[in-house]
């Protein structure tokens, strides 16, 4: 059984990126010695670059033996520091749990986390094959329950799941995973990094679960990096610095509606001649607008459509959405975000059917500016970007203006 502190105190520090969160989070690890701590980022460089950086021994759970997984729980079972991955986070078992009790550990999240996100089958048929054959029940919450306590195939991962309360049914279709409330409760303290906080969908997770936490700032005082009452840091350094493209030669290159440029959009048949217009704007826009070199370029769009919108010059400084904390693309000038952000469809109704709604705007602004974030504006340059779906433009400016 495992016991859960309730008064685990839980900080988010929001923050403008480059304001100096992982310096002060460095700075604390390397002042609490006597804390054992486990440091959750997005990437494995991330992981090393912690571990460099702190002047104590941080260890990475490896490949070996019972692979990353069980790495971690004899690190965790050792009372080791561990810098690891959002994904591995997300795996923890309840053996893991209990040794992180144990441990009285810290934790620190570089990012927010995606505490609820769709679940992808491996086929699309097995939610109703454990249904038919009696392995789950799903409760009118769209709770899956798992009841069969002998069945063990391929299936293995979502009865994990279920047995952790952790995956849900929404509108009898959609599976949404959700991470276990409880895992917040096991540290002695937790601090969450990240800036606009309140976009997120951790901010409506923490709602929801009934998670308190104080909303802090970093600031530097006498070269010291330290946490501070809660501030929104002016915009008006970047808003110099930060130069949309605003003629009609590649922003109207075909008529558009507010969805436009969305995933929907993209997915849609009658939109692949608007693609090909749009992969002729980027190369446009890099080559003849901004004249930009090998290096300085960076871009995105959805994972599936990639190879639509790639191009001679710069195909491989693509840059995923959902890209956070990391520093690779520091070098990058001119940027193109050619793509209509909303809240996944099941996540937005698994908070709804809750009582919580998604803003969708703000969520929206919070992805482009984190995205933005991880180019050359990080290091006090300036930025060129092309944005061709007018409400993303629209958000940008406004938030700039404010």
């Amino acid at each position: 059984m495992i016991e859960k502190n309730e008064n685990t105190k839980v900080t988010v520090v929001d923050s403008m990126m480059g304001s100096g969160k992982t310096s002060w989070a460095i700075n604390y690890i390397n002042q609490h010695e006597d804390e054992n701590i486990l440091y959750i980022t997005p990437y494995n460089t991330e992981t090393e670059r912690i571990r460099d950086s702190v002047h104590r021994e941080v260890k990475l759970p490896a490949h070996k033996g019972d692979g990353k997984l069980g790495d971690i729980l004899k690190l965790l079972e050792n009372e080791e520091d561990i810098s690891a991955t959002h994904t591995l986070f997300s795996m923890l078992t309840d053996e893991h749990k209990e040794a992180i009790d144990r441990g009285s550990y810290t934790l620190f999240i570089d990012e927010t986390v995606e505490a609820v996100a769709p679940y992808e089958l491996a086929n699309s048929d097995d939610i109703q094959f454990l249904l038919d054959k009696g392995s789950i029940e799903i409760d009118s919450d769209g709770v899956i329950h798992w009841i069969d306590q002998d069945y063990d195939t391929r299936l293995n991962p979502i009865k994990i799941l279920a047995k952790n309360h952790a995956l849900f049914q929404v509108n009898k279709k959609i599976l949404i995973y959700q991470y276990p409330p409880d895992i917040f409760k096991l540290f002695t303290k937790v601090y969450v990094l990240t800036y606009m906080f309140g976009s997120s969908t951790m901010k409506y997770y923490f709602d929801l679960a009934k998670i308190e936490y104080d909303l802090k700032s970093v600031k530097r005082v006498n070269d010291e990096y330290r946490l501070v009452d809660y501030y929104e840091a002016s915009r008006e350094n970047i808003k110099e610095k930060i130069h949309i493209y605003n003629n009609p030669d590649l922003n109207e290159i075909f008529p558009q509606k507010i969805t436009s440029f969305s995933s929907t959009w993209y997915k849609n048949p009658d939109n692949r001649s608007k693609i090909t217009k749009l992969q002729r704007a980027t190369y446009n826009y890099f080559h003849n607008r901004c004249k930009a070199k090998t290096g300085e370029t960076m871009w995105t769009t959805f994972k599936t459509f990639k190879s639509k919108l790639k191009g001679k010059g710069y195909t491989n400084s693509f840059v995923p959405l959902n890209c956070r904390a990391t520093n690779d693309y520091a070098q990058s000038k001119f940027l193109v975000y050619p793509v209509n952000v909303y809240p996944n469809v099941g996540v937005s109704q698994f908070f709804s059917q809750r009582g919580l709604k998604i803003d969708d705007n703000n969520y929206a602004l919070s992805e482009l500016v984190q995205w933005i974030f991880r180019s050359a504006i990080r290091n006090g340059e300036d930025i060129h970007i092309y944005l061709p779906s007018k409400r993303m433009r629209g958000l940008l400016e406004n938030w700039l203006e404010t």
